[in-house]
């Protein structure tokens, strides 16, 4: 008797059809917010940016010239947070600062 699994896996797209590197497909740089948001850091040339998958429209990624640490997409509405190291930062008087909050 075959054993039923008790999840299903689906593919839903490939991320280097939509122009990301393969080096930055993993889990240093990509971060996924329910089904809803993939989000990928990466480097074209000089620049970094943020790529932002909504998977109602992955054949549409958004790219934003970002540097982060990290990044994540909020489930709700289309915030982005990010994680970054600035020096004396101006909005909470802190030495260094860890938290931005962009809208998308």
């Amino acid at each position: 008797m075959a054993q039923i699994l008790p999840i299903r896996f689906q593919e839903h797209l490939q991320l280097q059809n939509l122009g990301v590197n393969p080096a930055n497909i993993g889990f240093s740089y990509l971060t996924m917010e329910s089904d809803k948001f993939i989000c990928i850091r990466e480097k074209v040339g000089e620049q970094n940016q943020v790529v932002i998958v909504d998977m109602s429209d992955p054949t549409n990624p958004i790219r934003r010239p970002i540097s982060a640490d990290s990044a994540i997409m909020n489930p709700a509405s289309k915030v982005i947070a990010l994680k970054a190291k600035i020096n004396a930062c101006q909005c909470c008087k802190y030495a260094e600062c860890t938290h931005i909050y962009y809208p998308v």
